[in-house]
């Protein structure tokens, strides 16, 4: 009998439904343009049609090549928004409200866009859900305020631990006239 794998810890960017809609338009247009002009060159790298003959072939041939690629990647970017969006809603529809307590905070690296990041180690556990520990980069400006021992709002689904957290409660506000 095969063993069955434990689900592994995720966490979840939530995704609304104006940007899954923008995503996938995006998407569907790389891919159709991705598409038509992966035809179009490879028709003209077979062809030889609108002077392609000589040496334009190869430059034809990699350029369907090429759009084959464009046309994969919006087809990823539409999938990949629709599957973002579904465990959005499901997470909101059917997850199970818990606590992160922060166990450790380390610098990360930054996003591929430059935009600072902390390294957060996590324990997860609510009623309904069974603590586990995750480690996950972060965005500075939403959690670098987040340090040892605070305790972040989350919202898990206990089967497959898909998570998403809230920003940390904000200090309170200095007494008047203090």
């Amino acid at each position: 009998m095969a063993a069955t794998a434990e689900p592994e810890p995720a966490l979840l960017d939530p995704k609304g439904p104006v940007i899954t809609a923008v995503a996938c338009v995006v998407g569907v247009l790389l891919a159709v343009a991705g598409c038509g002009g992966a035809v179009v060159c490879a028709v003209l790298a077979v062809t030889g049609a609108g002077g392609t003959h000589g040496g334009l072939v190869p430059v034809a041939g990699v350029l369907a090549v090429f759009g084959v690629f464009v046309c994969l990647v919006g087809y990823s970017t539409a999938v990949n928004a629709r599957q973002e969006r579904e465990l959005t809603l499901r997470l909101a529809a059917g997850g199970l409200e818990a606590t992160a307590l922060v166990l450790a905070v380390a610098s990360a690296p930054p996003t591929h866009d430059d935009h600072p990041q902390v390294r957060l180690r996590l324990r997860i556990g609510g009623a309904g859900v069974e603590p586990f520990e995750v480690e996950v980069e972060v965005h500075s400006y939403r959690f670098g305020a987040a340090a040892q021992g605070t305790v972040l709002p989350a919202r898990v689904d206990p089967v497959s631990l898909v998570f998403t957290l809230g920003r940390p409660a904000a200090p309170p506000a200095p007494a008047p006239g203090g």
